[in-house]
């Protein structure tokens, strides 16, 4: 379906919504419609046949004889040459793996993870210090010997996850381990968590920000459900209390926002010129894991700024014309309008997520759009995998030439599909 053809139909079906909503009828359009499951909206056999794919191309080409996970591939699926690999990609791989594991069956993947797990304590583990080097070599060496927050933030997610598939007592113990590490070493005194550090964990002074945290409640999020442990739950509350209560900007219209870039005591950076700006595609991840945390003993405040989060997005992020998740906003205002891979999974995991607790039909309207943006101009038909941006991106020569890294992609995937289970 052509951009044109689709923003035609879309304007169809906006007009219709507002037109039932108005005169409280019901009509059998798609979009329209009172749906008795909101579970029909969700196309099941596209999360279905591209989550397939990607984990079958990327079984095929990431583990390595020593259980490193590789990532960096041509558009056509060759290695990219490197000296090793980085703590962030070998731990979202160990979950791809385990994702794999868990739709297909097929015990290929649950090696793959396992071994990689393996890998991921034996040679990311720092034995001296604790806590995790931040790039090893494929046998193991240490290149860089650093803490990063973002990367620990995977490792307690693979960890967790790990612990939740295999049941083995091991990956419990080491994943509570690794989150009292962080805790310990990288939480930072207000509250949030310092980007990085060095080795022994000692004083650093960078800018903050939000990425890590967010991803640190995401992995808080994933070893609540592996160990049902208080520490786990205290420390999701504590991440998201800081969140709500620091971070959070409210707006004179409901919605709100979270700033992407901060000083050291998380003032936001005032201008773009200073490096302030909103990553949209976070304010989407952000609603569609808050939305999640009531299920697992937290605030159900945080479902509340789940909604704000997603009304700020959509109403300065969300292209109504084509579809699609915006780049970025500034503090000016202006706005970055490129579309890559990752805010578009993350978009319709939150509209999925959002519209699935009360039938919105206006966000499954956008979830349509976005989907049908996806298939279009992201899925790649030649080599498979995704590309890494939209079409006009990539023409304005802002298109990388690397498959992305599958982490987002499997995730929203996996999110639809369980949406389907019954009692989600």
């Amino acid at each position: 379906m052509s951009n044109k053809r689709r923003s035609f139909r879309s304007q169809i079906q906006a007009g219709l919504i507002c037109l039932c909503s108005l005169i409280g009828i019901s009509f059998s359009l798609s979009g329209c419609n009172e749906a008795t499951d909101s579970g029909q909206f969700i196309a099941a056999a596209w999360h279905k046949q591209d989550l397939d794919a990607h984990m079958a191309r990327w079984l095929a080409v990431a583990p390595t004889p020593s259980g490193m996970l590789l990532s960096r591939f041509s558009r056509e699926w060759k290695a990219v040459p490197t000296e090793g690999g980085d703590l962030t990609t070998h731990s979202r791989l160990v979950f791809v793996m385990l994702k794999g594991y868990e739709g297909t069956g097929d015990k290929r993947y649950l090696e793959a993870a396992t071994r990689g797990a393996e890998f991921l304590l034996n040679r990311f583990s720092d034995p001296q210090h604790g806590g995790f080097f931040s790039a090893v070599t494929v046998d193991g060496k240490v290149i860089n010997p650093g803490k990063n927050t973002y990367g620990h933030a995977f490792a307690l997610f693979a960890l967790s996850h790990i612990a939740r598939v295999t049941k083995d007592g091991k990956y419990r113990a080491a994943a509570l381990t690794a989150w009292n590490d962080i805790n310990t070493h990288l939480r930072d005194a207000d509250g949030g968590f310092r980007p990085d550090a060095p080795r022994d964990f000692g004083p650093s002074s960078s800018l903050r920000n939000q990425n890590p945290v967010m991803h640190m409640y995401e992995a808080l999020l994933a070893l609540i459900d592996a160990t049902g442990d208080p520490k786990a739950v205290a420390g999701a509350q504590s991440v998201g209390n800081f969140v709500l209560y620091k971070l959070l900007q409210g707006q004179a219209d409901g919605g709100a926002y979270i700033p992407e870039w901060y000083d050291e005591h998380w003032k936001p950076l005032p201008t773009k010129e200073k490096g302030g700006y909103i990553d949209i595609g976070h304010q989407f991840e952000w609603s569609h894991l808050l939305a999640s945390s009531e299920q697992r003993g937290l605030p159900v405040l945080y479902g509340d700024v789940a909604e704000r989060l997603l009304k700020y997005a959509l109403k300065i992020g969300y292209d109504d014309i084509e579809g699609g998740v915006l780049n970025r906003v500034y503090p000016d205002g202006s706005i970055d309008r490129d579309k890559y891979w990752w805010q578009q999974a993350e978009g319709l995991r939150a509209l999925m997520v959002a519209a699935s607790k009360n039938n919105r039909r206006e966000l499954w309207r956008r979830y349509e759009q976005t989907q049908e943006l996806v298939k279009e101009q992201f899925v790649d038909g030649v080599h498979g995998g995704w590309k890494f941006a939209a079409k006009r991106t990539c023409e304005a020569g802002r298109c990388g030439t690397e498959q992305p890294e599958p982490y987002h992609m499997v995730g929203m995937h996996s999110a639809a599909l369980s949406l389907l289970k019954p009692g989600n």
